[in-house]
């Protein structure tokens, strides 16, 4: 039984192909690979990752009404003027995308970052939360850090 965990984890985890930004459902996505803004999700086969009634982190996929793919996967669509005004000059290569939606509506004084006022201003971020996602500490959540999507 032991042995068929062990192989079973093995193939899951060669199956997490890329990240990208999931929602938040009545699952818990933070405890399947994503950081605390729900982002840099690990992904089985393009579908977001929950975890079931068990605990065990599975994929969305062929679960009814719970199926979501990857929005890394999804096309880019029209944005909102004020955020192509705001981040046209640093970001506009990534205006269009979902993940860079997300990262507009917790960055509140649209500078193109995320501090740890901004995140706790929103959700209930630890300072050491803050600087998992962080990865360079400067202080500072860039795009790049709050979802790989968005390098």
């Amino acid at each position: 039984m032991k042995l068929l965990i062990i192989i079973l984890a093995i193939v899951t985890c060669l199956q997490l192909a890329n990240c990208c930004c999931c929602s938040f459902s009545i699952f818990q996505v933070a405890n399947c690979g994503c950081n605390f803004f729900y982002c840099n999700c690990k992904t089985i086969n393009g579908y977001c990752i929950h975890k079931d009634e068990f605990g065990h982190c599975i994929s969305t996929q062929g679960i009814h009404g719970f199926e979501e793919v990857c929005a890394a996967k999804r096309r880019k669509r029209s944005m909102d003027t004020r955020l192509m005004e705001d981040y046209k000059e640093n970001y506009g290569h990534l205006i269009g995308l979902p993940e860079l939606d997300l990262f507009y509506t917790f960055d509140t004084d649209k500078d193109g970052f995320i501090n740890i006022k901004e995140a706790r201003a929103s959700l209930n971020v630890t300072l050491d939360a803050f600087n998992e996602v962080d990865t360079n500490r400067d202080g500072f959540i860039q795009p790049a850090e709050f979802d790989s999507s968005l390098e």
